[in-house]
């Protein structure tokens, strides 16, 4: 039985639900000043601390890293002039490490690396990458290969296999609490603090966290087990209230075991916790490629512009004349048209839709069609304001004297339209790509030109002055990247200085020290090609100008690291959408129920709650194929074999019901889960597509001439579900804020079912990724209202409830 206490001392008040001893007989604990008087849980197995090939060796170094000396024979080198290895520790390409010849035809390097189980490839030459060839441990590099694996540290190789409840013994190596990170140490919006701890999965009975607020007198507080992450079971404390400082470790019990974490660790008083911007929580995404979606001013079109709703896969005007072919390569030069006064005139459409909150890919000049090939941060593109206003603007400035820089007509347009989005309660948030820019960059131009001699000159990678080369983005030449460094993440204090004053540029046009002019955040371009330092530093700045700012990073596996409290807010949450299609759109590769269940479960465990409500829940984007087009191609690895031009057997055709059908299920899902849900623009009129390219079509739309392809019309049954599912969240704050527990895994019906709970707002979802229909009893008694009501379906409560194939139901507690 659980009772709840409130304990007052003199310096501080914790409010707590205590639980009665985890075992009979068991005495008190008496405290000193460094913690309870608890035999200290042993460390590690040193036997256990590093596992690496042979040829190689670790070493580990006092600041709690590895040094590892990478080897690559000869005979795997296969006569490479050059060999470098990149890794997680390196961003991977974006800081890959040259390796030196071994005087017998292969290579060697040694470099730092973190604890963990670290995946690294080796690239030959230029841009041939492979696993290393003797190194066995291995794992799915999620384009088809493999990632070679380094296991350091003890916990890289933690097993639970041998874990046993009740057997006296605990793991050491399992114990983990790191205090500096968010996701172990978090204040709530209500001001209480809560702790996390992990054991090793199945070696604890019960842990209890030991508290000792300021001189007060120590208490016990029992934790919950609150889930498993990989292999450890996780375990969090009731709520803390605590004004003085505090001090904590953690007891843990197992049979006639009673140990204590061998640390104790610190709360300083005026410790704020970490927390992301609380309209974030709430907000509603839609994805624009602003070339793409509306064509408001045909005065300002680039060269190259094709007419809205020309069929995509036929040349227009000069194209493929000049022996080009649509992938090799006109297609990617092609431009729509779309521009801020097309984006503004459809923001009462995104309304109505649902929608509240707008990331913008590149707004930035630059000479393609996405633009992540910047040629200047200081300016919005002209063809998406004035044609013909950047040149002159750019030929006064300075790049390094932010005095010089003047804002020229279209980047006024643009703070216009954030002044109308704004007004009508949107808010804007664009891409930042500063890894890399493109070559028409001022910066690139002035070291291609001058050389050694340029202002510029440390800004890029160059790796030979004469003749002139330079490391660009996975080898395309049109993308120089800014040098690194492990120190400071980006290379030149230069550009850093640049980044920052460009960052506060957009974020307060006017300088004023209000941001309610400017951008709302950042989503930020192939960040972990940054090294962290730089992103610590960056953060601080962006939540100094504007503490509600939002900075959302492309990190496309778990972003434990990025997540910690010291950099974003959240990511794009691609392991959110490999596990929705893994459960509803795959078929002989599908998994289950209760493995989506446990998949989602581990996520939300891997990151602090601030950011797991904060995160942005998408199923696509302009870097994948279209979700339609995934249900129409299942059983693949997520955003793998997906490009028609490489040669992929890919069914490129209209999606079939049945795919919009698996489409319209996750979209409820994303509508009702934890995390804020992101529609990819033209998902929700059914638009379809291979990867890029293809999935970078125009948007159609009703009130304009019917395109060519007559297939290519707007969906109006799933715009209007969008519209009712996307009601649902905004209607309703347990679907946004609430509490989550999942309720019923019935995994041979495939449905899966979870509850939502807010104060006295208790919301019950139910979805079905079967074919058929499913009869369910849900654990809910009393009255339910019907909130998503489903033609030729039996209205009633969930009790006894039927859960339409392929679709939900959604119910709230009267």
């Amino acid at each position: 039985m659980i009772r709840r206490i409130t304990v007052t001392c003199a310096a501080a008040l914790i409010v707590a639900s205590f639980a009665p001893a985890a075992r009979a007989g068991c005495a008190p604990i008496v405290a000193d000043d460094d913690g309870p008087a608890v035999p200290t849980v042993a460390p590690a197995d040193p036997g256990r601390l590093a596992q690496v090939p042979g040829g190689m060796d670790a070493t580990p170094r006092p600041v709690g890293r590895w040094r590892v000396r990478f080897a690559l024979s000869a005979s795997d080198a296969a006569g490479a002039s050059r060999a470098r290895v990149a890794g997680a520790f390196t961003g991977w390409q974006g800081q890959a490490v040259e390796m030196q010849p071994d005087g017998r035809g292969g290579f060697v390097a040694t470099c730092d690396v973190p604890p963990g189980v670290q995946p690294y490839k080796f690239i030959l030459g230029e841009d041939r990458w492979i696993a290393d060839p003797s190194n066995p441990r291995r794992a799915d590099d999620g384009n088809g290969g493999a990632n070679s694996l380094l296991l350091l540290g003890a916990r890289a190789s933690l097993s639970a296999s041998g874990a046993r409840l009740g057997d006296g013994t605990i793991d050491g190596t399992g114990i983990l609490h790191e205090p500096g990170a968010a996701r172990d140490r978090w204040r709530s919006p209500d001001g209480a603090w809560r702790l996390r701890t992990r054991t090793l999965a199945g070696d604890v009975e019960s842990v209890r966290a030991w508290v000792r607020p300021g001189d007060g007198a120590p208490a016990e507080l029992a934790m919950a087990r609150i889930g498993r992450d990989g292999p450890f079971d996780v375990w969090e404390s009731p709520a803390i209230t605590a004004d003085a400082p505090l001090r904590y470790t953690f007891i843990f019990l197992d049979g006639p075991s009673m140990q204590r974490d061998p640390q104790t660790y610190t709360l300083a008083p005026g410790s704020n916790g970490f927390r992301t911007p609380e309209w974030a929580k709430d907000a509603v995404w839609y994805q624009v490629m602003v070339d793409r979606f509306r064509n408001g001013d045909p005065g300002n079109d680039p060269p190259r512009t094709i007419p809205w709703g020309h069929d995509w896969y036929k040349p227009f005007g000069d194209e493929g004349k000049d022996g080009q072919t649509f992938y090799r390569h006109f297609v990617f030069g092609r431009f729509a048209g779309g521009d801020l006064q097309g984006l503004q005139e459809r923001l009462p459409y995104l309304k109505s839709l649902g929608v509240n909150a707008l990331y913008l890919m590149p707004v930035f000049q630059a000479t393609t069609p996405h633009k992540y090939n910047t040629t200047n941060y200081l300016h919005v593109d002209e063809h998406f304001g004035t044609r013909g206003d950047y040149a002159p603007a750019a030929a006064k400035e300075d790049l390094l004297d932010p005095a010089t820089w003047t804002f020229t007509p279209t980047d006024r347009r643009f703070l216009d339209f954030l002044r109308e989005a704004k007004r009508m309660g949107f808010r804007v948030v664009i891409d930042g790509v500063f890894n890399h820019c493109g070559t028409g960059h001022p910066a690139f131009q002035d070291v291609r030109a001058k050389g050694k001699d340029s202002r510029y000159a440390d800004w890029f990678d160059v790796t030979s002055w004469d003749p002139f080369k330079y490391e660009a983005w996975w080898g395309f030449s049109e993308l120089p990247v800014f040098r690194k460094d492990p120190e400071h993440g980006l290379a030149s204090a230069s550009v850093r200085k640049h980044v920052m004053d460009v960052t506060r540029r957009w974020m307060d046009p006017d300088g004023d020290g209000d941001p309610s002019d400017g951008i709302d955040g950042w989503r930020l371009d192939v960040p972990n090609e940054v090294p962290l330092p730089f992103w610590h530093e960056w953060c601080r700045q962006v939540r100094a100008i504007n503490p509600q700012a939002y900075i959302v990073g492309e990190i496309w596996e778990r972003a434990d690291q990025w997540l910690d409290g010291r950099a974003f807010d959240a990511v794009m949450n691609y392991e959110f959408a490999k596990a929705s299609v893994a459960w509803a759109i795959d078929r002989k590769n599908k998994v289950t129920a209760s493995e989506f269940d446990r998949r989602l479960a581990e996520l939300r465990l891997a990151y602090p709650p601030e950011c797991t409500y904060a995160m942005m829940n998408l199923l696509d984007s302009h870097d994948t194929d279209r979700v339609a087009s995934m249900a129409r191609n299942p059983d693949r690895t997520y955003n793998h074999l997906n490009r028609e031009q490489e040669g992929n057997p890919y069914d490129a055709g209209k999606p079939r019901p049945e795919d919009y059908a698996r489409q319209r299920l996750l979209a409820l899902l994303q509508a009702t889960y934890v995390g804020a849900p992101m529609v990819y623009y033209g998902d929700e009129v059914g638009m379809w597509g291979s990867n890029d390219p293809n999935n970078r079509r125009p948007m159609p739309w009703d009130d304009l001439p019917p395109a060519q392809d007559p297939n290519e019309v707007p969906d109006a049954s799933m715009r209007d579900w969008y519209r009712r599912v996307l009601a649902l969240r905004n209607a309703h704050p347990a679907l946004r804020r609430g509490d989550f527990r999942t309720v019923h895994v019935d995994d041979g019906r495939d449905v899966w079912a979870f509850e939502r709970t807010l104060g006295g707002e208790r919301v019950l979802v139910a979805l079905n990724a079967s074919a058929q229909d499913a009869e369910v009893s849900l654990p809910a008694g009393g009255e339910w209202e019907d909130l998503l009501p489903v033609m030729g379906v039996p209205a009633g409560g969930p009790a006894q409830a039927t859960i339409p194939a392929l679709s939900g139901r959604v119910w709230k507690a009267k």
